[in-house]
């Protein structure tokens, strides 16, 4: 089978590349995302071509790069302007272009696969495969106008609120839906067309990592967007409460809490700010680390439309993961982690967190190796990737 697959992916490389120009850069999780979904098609015998409309808005009027392949993927980049509006309908313009003659001929053996969050590249896209009647996999990572902000502690309706507008107006034209949960079906797929849900997956060559050595500290981490609106503001009180002899608390990521965080980490040196890293020297430290949290609210409404991707990562570690039992999180996943079940408040989380780190380092090393086998075996990005070429069948 023969699949187009339409977002911002790049090749390692081209993105090792691009954290050097731009170091602020915060797309690795997308990136991750829809790499192990790619690759996982390839090593289920299907050929990827990747049309990618990455761009760094920093670095001058024009992006370019030369097309490349890695791991049998072939990537094809967008070159375009940098300018707001023209970008999007240069955009628009050149992908239906480029997918209406990629699908002109052998339709059949043919799939267009989009991360529909890239409005404009499926816009033009989804378009010109309706044209010719291709199949239509429309992969949702998130629901339109419920993404957090970088910069505020609000909602960020108001800025995508057009895009939001704009994804509905085409979501209805896709054949197929891969959504993150079970919820975002309900909201989106109203022809009731096929679809799987699947909250996320993991890199199979994992299976290869080894996780013996630790810090001499007993470290906590986490590791994302930093929003009071994320839990963080509970979770270093909590920590800060619970005050657990021979412990750090490990904070990585940027976004509005930082400043806050700064200050508990001035007050509190257990409290330590690492900012932004490379992807795999947070993945090292994750690997010898001896708790890794997510303390993400459940009553907020974008909650129950996502499942973070720092769980499936965290998971896959092998160290023991602490988390909100999330609404989107299937329960399946509850007895392989630590879930913060004391209510949702300093009081909670300080009690959880004194409970889990009172486990002895034996216990603590065997839950996560639990966890890691379950999801390794489970969630593979080559069974997922399996799934979704079951899914383009129906």
């Amino acid at each position: 089978m023969n699949i187009l697959y339409i977002s911002v992916l790049t090749s390692r490389t081209v993105l090792k590349e691009s954290q050097l120009q731009s170091p602020g850069y915060s797309g690795h999780a997308v990136q991750k995302f829809n790499r192990l979904i790619a690759e996982g098609l390839v090593r289920n015998g299907n050929h990827v071509r990747a049309f990618s409309t990455f761009y760094l808005p920093s670095i001058g009027h024009f992006w370019s790069h030369a097309n490349d392949d890695e791991n049998d993927v072939y990537y094809h980049y967008l070159s375009s302007p940098n300018f707001g509006p023209i970008r999007h309908l240069w955009v628009i313009v050149a992908s239906f272009f480029y997918v209406f003659f990629w699908g002109l001929f052998n339709k059949k053996s043919k799939i267009l696969i989009c991360d529909v969050l890239n409005i404009s590249s499926c816009m033009g896209a989804v378009a010109a495969a309706r044209l010719i009647g291709l199949r239509r996999v429309g992969i949702m990572t998130d629901m339109p106008g419920l993404m957090v902000d970088r910069s505020e502690k609000r909602m960020r309706t108001k800025r995508v609120g057009f895009n939001a507008k704009m994804n509905k107006s085409f979501l209805r034209h896709f054949t197929h839906y891969v959504f993150l949960t079970e919820q975002m079906n309900k909201v989106v797929n109203v022809k009731h067309r096929p679809y799987i849900v699947m909250e996320g997956l993991v890199d199979a060559h994992m299976t290869l990592l080894t996780n013996n050595e630790k810090e001499s500290k007993r470290i906590v981490i986490y590791a994302g967007g930093l929003h009071e609106r994320y839990g963080l503001k509970l979770l270093v009180e909590g920590f800060i409460q619970a005050d657990i002899d021979n412990t750090e608390l490990w904070l990585y990521g940027d976004g509005p809490f930082v400043e806050e965080i700064s200050s508990y980490a001035q007050k509190d040196l257990r409290i330590v700010y690492k900012g932004i890293r490379p992807n795999d020297e947070v993945v090292d430290a994750e690997l010898k680390a001896t708790l890794l949290v997510n303390p993400r609210p459940t009553h907020e409404e974008f909650t129950q439309y996502s499942f973070p991707s720092k769980n499936m990562e965290y998971m896959v570690s092998g160290t023991p993961v602490l988390t909100t039992i999330l609404p989107g999180m299937p329960v399946e996943y509850h007895p392989h982690v630590y879930l913060f079940d004391r209510g949702e408040t300093v009081e909670g989380y300080a009690e959880v967190l004194r409970k889990v780190l009172n486990h002895s380092t034996d216990e603590l090393k065997a839950k996560g190796a639990e966890a890691r086998r379950w999801v390794l075996e489970n969630k593979n990005n080559i069974n997922q990737a399996k799934r979704i070429i079951e899914l383009i069948k129906q």
